[in-house]
């Protein structure tokens, strides 16, 4: 015989786990299907112990055997349950305190457990210095065994009655089957749960109203569109594949327009690429040396600004530095995707527009929205 544990453990509300895993389970749920109530198995991994005392310290033993021990006449109640331990590595506690305990083996154990004087403990309930009652004793005996069903082999207490009452009242917990029966069900409800998450989400994204797979897939400013006008994008969807592309240049040519881009050589040739459908030519093979043409401390950019027409009138000026706006348009325009060509093309038409928006749409509804007739 080996001593797990001999000494005293504070006790909260009546109870004592010995556990081989971090969640401590409801008291009840332990006892479900048991004849007896104060030592409940029916979750494996834990045994759950009840006290006479309900707040103080308690006296008690764990002993592991070899094989089943003789019944010892002196103890008062005495009940055993089959412990399935998830590891060696056992945490016995009451409430707040813990002790650590290694089991020899996480085979299938018998547990018995004995309780003398509970009536008296209980009585008394949390004891004043918090010191056990001088008889209240508590002995935790462990033997590897086959598992069998609970029993009551001594009921002396009043207080072991009432609790094996308690016990024998409540239902059995669930069968195997039934408990893979609740998980399927569980997993259902969870999948239909979060399948209706994401429509939430998805209808948000898109205004209210379900995208197609193309406009799911689309990618770019689909979202941004979607949110700011969904009648527009879907009006864009429906044309066909060549006049999105035609659309698209058209929105590249009206950006580089009011950026006042369009009058400079370097920029003409890439305006007749988008129309004739061919590569862009140098310096638009590269981005990154665009970019830096156009930016406002740039000698071209100053440049830019200073172009105006004879006798036009003089326009105010523009929250945003349109040629930066610009440019993004141009390659935007030539995506391999027509329809993404043609919403990433209004996205940066329509900034670079700014606070002449409304102008540049109403004109793209005229040219290439208006029903025929």
């Amino acid at each position: 015989m080996t001593v797990l544990f001999d000494g005293e453990i504070h006790v909260h509300y009546g109870f004592l786990f010995l556990s081989t895993e971090d969640d401590q389970p409801d008291l009840m749920e332990t006892r479900r299907g048991q004849r007896n109530g104060l030592c409940g198995a029916a979750v494996v991994g834990v045994l759950s112990m009840v006290t006479g005392t309900h707040t103080g310290y308690v006296r008690l033993r764990v002993e592991w055997l070899a094989a089943e021990p003789a019944l010892d006449g002196q103890w008062e109640d005495v009940v055993e349950v089959s412990f399935t331990p998830l590891s060696t590595e056992a945490r016995l506690s009451a409430f707040e305190e813990f002790h650590r305990l290694r089991l020899p083996t996480d085979d299938n154990l018998r547990a018995r457990f004995c309780a003398n004087d509970m009536d008296e403990a209980n009585r008394q309930g949390a004891l004043p210095d918090g010191r056990p009652p001088a008889t209240e004793r508590y002995l935790l005996q462990l033997w590897p065994a086959d598992p069998g069903p609970d029993a009551v082999l001594r009921e002396t207490s009043r207080l072991a009655g009432y609790w094996h009452g308690e016990a024998r009242a409540l239902p059995p917990p669930p069968t195997a089957a039934e408990r893979e029966a609740a998980a399927r069900a569980a997993a259902e409800r969870a999948r239909l749960a979060g399948e209706q998450a994401a429509e939430r989400r998805e209808l948000a994204l898109w205004a209210g109203r379900r995208p197609s797979p193309r406009l799911r897939e689309l990618g770019g400013s689909v979202l941004d569109l979607a949110r700011s006008d969904r009648d527009l994008l879907d009006a864009f969807e429906a044309l066909d594949a060549d006049t999105q592309r035609a659309a698209a240049c058209w929105l590249a040519r009206r950006a580089l327009e009011i950026a006042k881009l369009d009058r400079l050589d370097w920029v003409r040739p890439a305006l007749a690429a988008l129309d004739a459908g061919t590569p862009l030519p140098a310096p638009f093979t590269d981005p990154a040396a665009v970019f830096p043409l156009v930016r406002p401390t740039g000698r071209r950019v100053l440049q830019v600004g200073l172009v105006k027409l004879p006798g036009a009138p003089r326009q105010p000026k523009s929250r945003v530095h349109r040629p930066s706006f610009a440019v993004p348009a141009i390659f935007s325009a030539t995506d391999p995707d027509p329809l993404r060509a043609l919403v990433d093309t209004f996205s940066h038409a329509t900034a670079t527009f700014d606070d002449r928006r409304n102008e540049l749409v109403s004109e793209l509804r005229r040219r290439w929205l208006a029903a025929p007739g």
